[in-house]
């Protein structure tokens, strides 16, 4: 069975994070006051209702909805179901 995580020596999870490492030292070393400006931009326009700015806020405070996926059959040609059942036997 496969470990989890990534094999050792392998650093791409860590450049991913670059753009949020700066954004985070800038941000602390602003007291987080261009976000909070940025973040009242956002709320101004969903207050004005821009649907993106509406969305991210719903988003952030709600989390996203969840997808609904519907399958099914039809009478001509019915959803067919087959079940695998795999059973271990100690002896």
């Amino acid at each position: 069975m496969a470990g989890r995580g990534a094999p050792i020596g392998n650093t791409n999870a860590a450049k991913g994070k670059l753009v949020e490492n700066l954004l985070r030292k800038i941000s602390v070393q602003e007291d987080h006051k261009r976000i909070a400006q940025g973040l009242g931009v956002i709320l101004d326009k969903a207050a004005e209702g821009d649907q993106r700015a509406v969305e991210f806020v719903r988003d952030t405070f709600d989390g996203k909805p969840a997808q609904s996926v519907s399958v099914s059959g039809d009478e001509d040609s019915p959803l067919m179901v087959k079940v695998i059942e795999r059973v271990i036997i100690d002896k």
